[in-house]
């Protein structure tokens, strides 16, 4: 392989999120251009690394190609004498369960499959492949259906455990790479199907936006590094209002004192309260912008006692001069 080429590819890395030497990586590879050439460069860096590799392939039942791109895969591992773990789910069957679109269930069923092997075979990062352009269309995506700061910020290349190297490169790079070495991958049909989000905004919104202004990828990813810089502000800003108006509460339970609550702008309540639900649930997903209205409805009740039931099986309640969010319903709703 060609020297100049393989390093103008790794200098775009950035070192300060390399795993430290000895790591065991979990790469997820779908067989694509992206996630391919992803693998031949870390198993490049893990000669000089001592990274351990085992490769990771989620099939998601979608497509009659998907065995193929399954056996792909496993055969790019056993040529490189890697580890190869193959995890499956009907993603179709689950969106209809969960009432999901199948690009959310597909990336809920990936993610925990991936943390579960992860864990199983105690891997100190989950790799994936996503690219600058996946970050322009995750920020765009975001936008349209509302999302606020944090949304905006799009994608970390660092978030816990989870390693994003190709962030900042745009795909075009790793197309030409692929195409001057004559690297193998495999093209996923669905990536051209408009029903996912995805598609519809690489297709046809951002054609449209790159007419009104040809550079708009450029500002959008230094717009969602702003907003990113602003996310890691709030989170130290918010880490500190924590400290002053919550109050002791039992595991299950996250309380804050109602006085001093009330007092904070609503913008700040709302990080509080998915802060708080954050904590108890792991995450903040599945809280939208219909959810924030409702829990500002019962913070800001006239009633003394008020309580709404939140997704995750959790509750907001107000009562007893404190605002709390729980595991479980506040008890005065049963007197």
């Amino acid at each position: 392989m060609d020297m100049e080429l393989k390093d103008k590819l790794i200098s775009q890395l950035d070192s300060r999120y390399f795993p430290p030497k000895g790591s065991k990586l979990l790469v997820a590879v779908s067989g694509g251009v992206d996630s391919t050439i992803l693998l031949y460069m870390l198993v490049l860096l893990a000669a000089k690394w001592d990274w351990e590799i085992i490769v990771a392939h989620f099939n998601h039942q979608l497509r009659k190609s998907a065995g193929r791109d399954a056996r792909f895969v496993a055969e790019i591992a056993s040529s490189l004498g890697l580890k190869f773990v193959l995890g499956s789910r009907d993603v179709a069957k689950m969106a209809k369960a969960k009432k999901l679109t199948i690009e959310e269930a597909g990336r809920t069923a990936r993610y925990h499959w991936l943390q579960t092997v992860a864990k199983r075979y105690k891997a100190t990062r989950v790799v994936t492949a996503h690219t600058a352009d996946d970050q322009v269309e995750t920020v765009v995506m975001n936008w349209l259906r509302g999302g606020l700061v944090r949304a905006l910020a799009g994608m970390r290349m660092r978030e816990g455990d989870l390693w994003r190297p190709f962030l900042h490169i745009p795909k075009i790079e790793l197309q030409k790479f692929a195409k001057h070495y004559y690297i193998q991958f495999r093209e996923d049909t669905s990536n051209k199907d408009l029903i996912y989000t995805r598609n519809l905004v690489r297709h046809k919104i951002l054609p449209m936006l790159k007419k009104a202004s040809p550079g708009i990828e450029g500002v959008i990813l230094r717009n969602a590094g702003s907003w990113t810089q602003l996310e890691d502000w709030l989170n130290h800003y918010l880490d500190d209002i924590y400290k002053k108006v919550s109050l002791r509460g039992q595991k299950d339970e996250i309380r804050f004192n109602e006085t001093r609550f009330r007092e904070l702008d609503g913008f700040v309540q709302n990080e509080l309260l998915l802060l708080a639900i954050q904590k108890l649930k792991g995450d903040r997903q599945d809280i939208n912008k219909v959810h924030l209205d409702e829990m500002q409805a019962v913070v800001s009740s006239p009633q003394s006692m008020s309580w709404k039931q939140l997704p995750g099986k959790l509750f907001l309640g107000k009562g007893y001069g404190r605002i709390s969010v729980s595991r479980h319903r506040p008890k005065f709703v049963d007197k």
